[in-house]
């Protein structure tokens, strides 16, 4: 598979704006970054769609009904910023945001990182009370 020369520079422009030195998508359009040894993003190359499709896992194990909820109620009005939130086919949580490729720049990706490791933060702190929430379940995916 032949990927876009446009995505290969921007994905090296990327890893230079992160110190990463020599960083490239797969074969496949595919750059995976690990965050704190914890946070798991993969930005991918959609080109028949022209598009670069970031993807955080929020989290290793798929939801319950209640998260199923929350999740759906966080994609109300974009309260995860722009991020959807969706299950992926494995079952897991992931937050997603579709950038167009021809006019997207290392600075935009390294926003959209930061924004989708804010939101896979606002979801692990959520998840992690056990009593109901008091307020619509969106609010957890908003920062104030």
């Amino acid at each position: 598979m032949s990927v876009d020369s446009s995505y290969v520079h921007l994905i090296a422009e990327l890893g230079r704006a992160l110190g990463i030195a020599g960083l490239a998508p797969s074969a496949e359009g595919i750059c995976q970054l690990v965050f704190d040894g914890r946070q798991i993003v993969q930005v991918v190359h959609v080109g028949a769609h022209g598009l670069v499709l970031v993807s955080c896992r929020l989290a290793d194990h798929g939801i319950d009904a209640r998260q199923a909820e929350r999740m759906a109620r966080a994609n109300f009005m974009q309260a995860g910023h722009g991020a959807v939130l969706c299950l992926a086919p494995d079952g897991r949580p992931h937050a997603q945001v579709a950038l167009n490729l021809a006019e997207c720049t290392a600075s935009v990706l390294c926003s959209v990182l930061e924004s989708l490791l804010d939101r896979a933060d606002d979801w692990t702190r959520a998840g992690a009370t056990d009593a109901p929430a008091a307020r619509d379940p969106a609010f957890f995916l908003q920062s104030v």
